[in-house]
């Protein structure tokens, strides 16, 4: 991408980070993000292990 991006790039990049934190939370494997997101598999592959390793902080509830 262009080293500076508008607005539109933004939102559709953030929206794309979105999708790939919501279908790792659901479960779906790195390889089916990345068919149904598309883009490459160490930007997925970031996301997701962070999903994985804990990391989110404290619950609300908890």
């Amino acid at each position: 991408m262009a080293k500076s991006q508008d607005g539109g790039d933004k939102t559709v990049d953030l929206l794309r980070k979105l999708l790939i934190v919501q279908l790792g939370l659901a479960g779906v494997g790195q390889a089916q993000i990345r068919t149904i997101v598309g883009g490459g598999m160490n930007d997925i592959n970031a996301i997701v292990k962070l999903l994985n390793s804990g990391k989110r902080g404290k619950k609300a509830n908890g």
